[in-house]
């Protein structure tokens, strides 16, 4: 993932602070507060688990991933710069804010030994990313390098993440999860395409608001507020809760949560497609009526 971050193109997309902001509080402090809310609310009602509960909240505090972000932004004409920016930028901090952000919803419960888990993340994540950046900027030709192995590149991050999926489900359903009833488990994956939908839909009424003749923006910022990564999540969660009994069960909602996002960003692309379609000729046809009136009224009054 270092080595095929492409620095040149994330530079004016970082320009765009509000837009940026948005996209970063929202995906991580809107959703974040939310789930928490939600979360407690059925553990207090008993209708999940403490575990499922933590594993919801752990899930709403992570960043958004980086291919499929980079990916659906394309397919939907969406900003490809403003995604590439997004997804690498929260991936790095987010290596930093979703633990913070943990212990702030779970407190004492949260379990988290701050020394340890930066350690290990630094060691699984940003030594690996910062290894791949540096040979990119210092050998000579790795930008042609890795543009003509885009294909290649693409397809190792995709195996090594269906990998690391299927063995976290491997060590979830090894044993049966104490404490988790399978109705409590069907519960919680339905709230978590329930909430998933509901922040697709807020961050759409908010992105008309607030960046409404954006219509690429606007396909970016659905994307980015409302998508969760598995290939740092999962390696995240690993490193903060290394050993404990109840990691698989912790990372149960981020597997409901990663699908479900795909599927609906899938089947949204198209449309999306047509709506930036529509909306950038629709800008096109009023700026050159615009242009025109503003002719005609430059020779009536004299001034052409």
């Amino acid at each position: 993932s270092g080595f095929a971050i492409r620095i040149n193109e994330l530079s004016n997309a970082a320009l765009n602070l509000k837009f940026n902001i948005f996209v970063m509080v929202y995906n991580f402090l809107g959703i974040s507060f939310v789930v928490d809310f939600v979360a407690k609310f059925f553990h207090r009602n008993e209708i999940v688990s403490e575990d499922l509960m933590k594993g919801m909240i752990i899930c709403s505090c992570l960043s958004m991933p980086t291919n499929m972000m980079v990916v659906l932004s394309m397919s939907a004409n969406g900003d490809l710069a403003a995604s590439l920016f997004l997804a690498t930028t929260m991936n790095l901090i987010g290596v930093f804010i979703t633990p913070l952000l943990i212990f702030v919803y779970l407190g004492e419960n949260a379990e988290i030994d701050f020394v340890r888990t930066y350690r290990s993340v630094s060691l699984r994540v940003l030594m690996p990313v910062a290894v791949g950046l540096s040979l990119r900027l210092l050998l000579p030709g790795s930008d042609a390098f890795v543009n003509t192995k885009k294909a290649l590149f693409t397809k190792i991050r995709e195996r090594a993440l269906v990998y690391v999926v299927y063995t976290t489900f491997c060590v979830t359903f090894y044993a049966p999860p104490d404490g988790s009833s399978a109705t409590q488990i069907v519960v919680m994956a339905l709230s978590q395409v329930i909430l998933l939908l509901a922040a697709m839909v807020i961050a759409w009424i908010l992105l008309f608001i607030f960046f409404n003749r954006e219509p690429r923006l606007r396909v970016v910022g659905l994307f980015g507020c409302s998508m969760k990564t598995a290939a740092l999540g999962i390696p995240l969660i690993s490193a903060i809760y290394e050993d404990h009994p109840k990691l698989g069960i912790f990372t149960l909602p981020l597997l409901i949560w990663y699908p479900a996002q795909l599927v609906i960003g899938t089947l949204l692309s198209s449309r999306l497609r047509r709506f930036v379609d529509y909306k950038l000729r629709k800008y096109e046809m009023e700026r050159q009526m615009n242009y025109v009136e503003t002719r005609d009224c430059d020779n009536d009054c004299g001034l052409g």
